[in-house]
C-alpha cells in the first residue's frame, strides 16, 4: 500500500532543484554536444550535396507605365502587373523568339531553366537573375535578354507601357549556397539542452535515494528519527537527541548500521535482545534498505527506525528552510 500511495504522490519540486542543481552541467553538456553534432552534420550533408559551381549573371529592369499618376486606375494596373508572373512571360514565346535567335547555340531549356526573377516592392522594378554552369554563358544569355525586353516594352506602348529598359547589369558571379550552420547549430544546442533536461528529470524519477525524512517514510511502516550531518550541525543535532531519549525512556535499544548488516555472519542473535535502530547512510537506495529491513523481519529482529547518518547539512537546511542558530 506504501509503494502505490509513494507512486501516487506528486513531485516535491524542491527536492527536485535541490538534487538537480549540481547536475545542470549536464544539460549544458548535451546543449553545446548537440549544437556541434548539428553543426558537423549540416556541413557533410551542404558539402555533398553542394553539386557543381553555379554562375548567376543579375540585371535590374526599370518598366515604364503610360498612366498618369493621379489616374484612379494607376493602383488597379500596376497591381495587376506587379502580380504577372515575369518568370513565364520571360519565357513566352514573344520574348524566346529574340533571345533564341541571339543565342542559336544554346538549348532554349537551357535558357529558360536559367531564367528567375524577383518582384520588387516597387512594381515599376523588375529584377531578373541568369544561372547556368558557366560565367560567360550566364552573361550572353543576359544580354540577349537585355536585348529581347527592350523590345518586348516597345510592342507593349500604348497599352499600359511605355518601355523596359536594363538599368544595372552584374557579371555572373559564383553563386554562393546560403550557410545556415549557426541556424543548425542552434537547433541543435535546444535539442540539446532539451534531451538534457528529459535525462535529468528521468534520472531523477528512477533515483530512489533516501535524502529527506519522507523518501523513506513513504515506502516503510518506521519513522525517520532524525540526521547525524557530516559537518556538526546544531539544529539536527538537538533534534535528532531529543528524540532518541524519547525512545529511550520507552525501552532500552540499539544502534546498528546498516554496512555491518549486509556482512555475512550478522550478530542477528544479539540484535533480538533489543529493539534497534537502523543506522543507514545518507543517499543510501529504497531498494537497499528494504531487502535489509527484510532480512531484519526473517530474523524476527524488531526495528524501532532509522537515523540517516553523513547527511549533508546545506541540503536540509536548503530543503527544510532552516538558516544557521535555529534550534526552533
Amino acid at each position: 500500500m506504501r509503494e502505490q500511495e509513494y507512486w501516487q504522490e506528486g513531485m516535491d519540486e524542491k527536492r527536485f532543484v535541490l538534487c538537480v542543481r549540481k547536475k545542470i552541467w549536464v544539460a549544458v553538456c548535451a546543449a553545446l554536444c548537440s549544437a556541434a553534432m548539428a553543426g558537423a552534420l549540416y556541413l557533410l550533408v551542404r558539402q555533398a550535396t553542394k553539386g557543381e559551381t553555379q554562375y548567376r549573371a543579375e540585371v535590374l529592369y526599370s518598366i515604364g507605365y503610360d498612366i498618369w499618376e493621379e489616374d484612379e486606375v494607376l493602383k488597379e494596373f500596376i497591381n495587376e502587373y506587379n502580380a504577372y508572373t515575369w518568370g513565364d512571360m520571360m519565357r513566352s514565346d514573344r520574348v524566346m523568339e529574340s533571345v533564341a535567335a541571339q543565342l542559336p547555340d544554346v538549348d532554349r531549356s537551357l535558357i529558360e531553366a536559367s531564367v528567375s526573377t524577383q518582384i520588387a516592392s516597387d512594381p515599376e522594378f523588375l529584377t531578373a537573375f541568369y544561372t547556368t554552369g558557366d560565367a560567360d554563358l550566364s552573361n550572353r544569355i543576359a544580354a540577349a535578354y537585355n536585348v529581347a525586353m527592350a523590345a518586348f516594352g516597345e510592342t507593349m506602348r500604348g497599352r499600359g507601357l511605355t518601355g523596359i529598359e536594363a538599368w544595372k547589369v552584374a557579371p555572373a558571379e559564383v553563386v554562393e549556397a546560403p550557410n545556415r550552420v549557426l541556424y543548425a547549430m542552434e537547433l541543435g544546442a535546444v535539442i540539446g539542452l532539451i534531451a538534457g533536461i528529459l535525462g535529468l528529470a528521468a534520472w531523477y524519477i528512477l533515483d530512489d535515494s533516501v535524502l529527506v525524512a519522507q523518501d523513506f517514510e513513504k515506502r516503510f511502516p518506521y519513522p525517520v528519527f532524525g540526521y547525524r550531518t557530516q559537518q556538526p550541525d546544531a539544529y539536527f543535532g538537538v533534534a535528532l537527541s531529543a528524540n532518541l531519549d524519547r525512545q529511550a525512556q520507552k525501552g532500552a535499544f540499539r544502534e546498528a548500521e546498516l554496512a555491518l548488516l549486509e556482512t555475512p555472519g550478522a550478530a542477528y542473535e544479539t540484535l533480538r535482545e533489543t529493539p534497534v535502530v537502523l543506522l543507514a547512510e545518507w543517499g543510501t537506495s529504497c531498494r537497499r534498505l528494504g531487502r535489509a529491513l527484510h532480512e531484519l523481519a526473517l530474523q524476527d529482529v524488531s526495528v524501532l527506525g532509522v537515523v540517516l547518518t553523513e547527511a549533508d547539512g546545506r541540503f536540509l537546511r536548503a530543503y527544510y528552510g532552516k538558516k544557521k542558530g535555529d534550534f526552533a
